[in-house]
């Protein structure tokens, strides 16, 4: 693969040789400009005073009674000069006499230069012809030779410093661009975790921070994609291994009443009942993960005013036959209203009570709904067998069913509750230690707060006041554990 950029870089260094080249000739041709237009000053001067010198010495030879032509070459020596050409001509326009001996630089550029600078040469009229006094420009031309002779060797040498720079300047510049198209390249082949690029050239630092943080997004939505991935590979396999069960059950019944090997109502009665529970349990799999995927929609949630109270007593009465007398609710009088869905706090209070049904099956279950600092907390104990470091890290992530507590899950039921609790602007966490049993707490703003837009962020620590002495307790006592 080419190098990102090689044909931009050599455009740009192309670009520093052809201005400096410009820059050479521009200041080349100014200063020869220049320089020409004070010799044309210098020269005009010169012509004045030589054409008075030739008046004068004109009439000294008039009152010596010489002709024109006898003393033409003597007046054209006398005041011709290294810069001033001398031409004496008779009335004829005949050529007498010259001070260069016919070499003078007449040409037409040599006129058309002289003209646009002003300069005209000066004729004296004098009796039998005309003296012509025109400037030479040989002088300049020798002195303009000698000023490029020195300049050109200079500007060869000022363009090759001017390509060695812009190379240098061009790749420093973009050096940046390179490493963030290579790095876009790697993207491209499959790498979803970039390296973050050093912000070194501060004139493009805004485009290396632009892809740093494209790269940080990346990284991280390829971190979560993956884990992601692996949940679901694992929920899979999960989901799976507990459809399988119940569906090899259902379907070995079936193929036991299909060849008839049961004809006594009690057998009947049993394959029934048990298929019908096998059913339940593939159900409640299917069941939630619709829930689930229902609550990962974007759409925000039609929240109510609702009593986080009557909901707690609602879901507890629904789990009543899973859990018999187990479940406690007390509901202390600073309990207030909030701003929720009603049917997805349910879920959430349900799915923290059936869990802690389910993993601690021997253990009571308490439900305190309180009120502390402004916010409503619904707090679910159990004293069942805990959990240790690594199961409080997942205990939130779907699929995911600790390896330290017993009882029969699909992982989903906290991953539910802390979405359904997320929507509606609320906190949940969960404390547990091996053998002390574990406690979840919801923590919702009031609805005054939610109101208001207020999302005041809880800990999920809070501890209510059990010995609370306004707190009352409904539904049945639970049996004190041995």
């Amino acid at each position: 693969m080419s190098e990102p950029f090689g044909a931009f870089a050599k455009k740009l260094t192309t670009g520093y040789v052809v201005l400096a080249v410009a820059l050479i000739v521009l200041v080349v041709a100014t200063t020869s400009v220049l320089a020409f237009i004070l010799y044309v000053g210098t020269l005009n001067d010169a012509l004045g005073t030589v054409a008075q010198r030739a008046t004068q010495r004109a009439l000294a030879y008039e009152r010596m009674d010489r002709p024109l032509g006898s003393y033409a070459p003597e007046l054209a020596f006398e005041i011709g000069g290294p810069r001033i050409v001398v031409r004496i001509y008779d009335d004829a326009r005949h050529l007498l006499a010259s001070s260069t001996g016919g070499n003078a630089a007449t040409g037409r550029f040599t006129r058309a230069a002289a003209a646009v600078f002003g300069l005209r040469p000066a004729v004296v009229s004098v009796p039998g012809g005309t003296i012509v006094i025109a400037p030479d420009f040989a002088g300049f031309g020798h002195l303009l030779a000698r000023y490029l002779a020195f300049v050109l060797p200079v500007g060869a040498v000022a363009v090759l410093a001017a390509w060695l720079i812009g190379r240098g300047v061009t790749r420093r510049a973009i050096t940046p661009l390179q490493d963030v198209a290579r790095a876009l390249h790697r993207i491209a082949a499959g790498n979803f975790s970039p390296d973050p690029l050093p912000a070194e050239e501060s004139s493009l630092r805004d485009l290396t921070a632009a892809y740093n943080e494209v790269a940080f997004r990346l990284t991280a939505a390829t971190v979560e994609r993956d884990r992601n991935e692996m949940q679901m590979r694992q929920f899979i396999a999960d989901a799976g291994h507990e459809l399988r069960t119940p569906l090899t059950v259902v379907m070995g019944y079936l193929g036991i009443l299909q060849q008839g090997a049961v004809g006594d109502a009690t057998g009947l009665a049993h394959v029934y009942e048990t298929m019908l529970g096998e059913s339940r349990r593939m159900r409640d799999a299917i069941d939630k993960l619709i829930l689930l995927a229902r609550l990962e929609r974007p759409a925000a949630p039609r929240t109510e005013r609702v009593d986080a109270a009557a909901i707690a007593n609602r879901a507890a009465d629904a789990l009543e036959p899973l859990a018999g007398d187990r479940i406690r609710v007390r509901i202390e009088s600073a309990a207030g209203v909030v701003e929720a869905d009603e049917d997805e706090l349910y879920e959430a209070i349900k799915n923290v009570i059936e869990n802690a049904i389910r993993y601690a099956p021997e253990s009571p279950v308490t439900v305190d709904v309180s009120g502390a600092n402004e916010h409503v907390n619904v707090t679910v104990q159990d004293q069942g067998p805990g959990m240790d470091s690594q199961d409080l890290e997942h205990a939130f992530d779907r699929f995911y069913r600790g390896g330290t507590r017993g009882g029969e899950g699909s992982g989903l039921g906290l991953a539910i509750a802390k979405r359904a609790v997320e929507r509606i602007g609320g906190t949940i966490g969960i404390q547990s230690r091996i053998g002390a049993g574990t406690r979840v707490t919801i923590s919702l703003p009031h609805a005054s707060l939610a109101n208001r837009g207020v999302r005041d962020v809880l800990g999920a620590e809070a501890q209510p006041d059990e010995a609370a002495g306004n707190s009352r307790e409904e539904g049945k006592q639970p049996n004190q554990p041995g």
